[in-house]
């Protein structure tokens, strides 16, 4: 099974959206311009949960963030759950 099928549940539970124009990206709108990413690397079956912002008016799936902050490198969605959890608490 690969790393899109093993996370399609974590990502469904909390909301995440799938980027069309890029395949190995999901994002969850936190605030206008700040999202948390999900960046699935299939050929290497990893997936990296990072913190980003772009700047107003950008699409997270067609534009750079012009910040980001590393959550998680090889998320899990066996184990990581809580990592996912745990930031969106604080973020609040």
């Amino acid at each position: 099974m690969g790393i899109t099928q093993k996370l399609e549940s974590t990502l469904f539970l909390f909301g995440f959206q799938e980027c069309r124009k890029k395949d190995n990206l999901n994002f969850l709108k936190l605030a206008n311009q700040e999202y948390l990413l999900m960046k699935i690397f299939k050929k290497s079956e990893t997936a990296d949960l990072v913190f980003a912002k772009f700047y107003a008016g950008d699409n997270p799936c067609s534009a750079e963030p012009y910040y980001e902050e590393t959550i998680k490198l090889s998320f899990s969605p066996d184990t990581d759950i809580q990592v996912i959890r745990d930031f969106l608490e604080k973020y609040k």
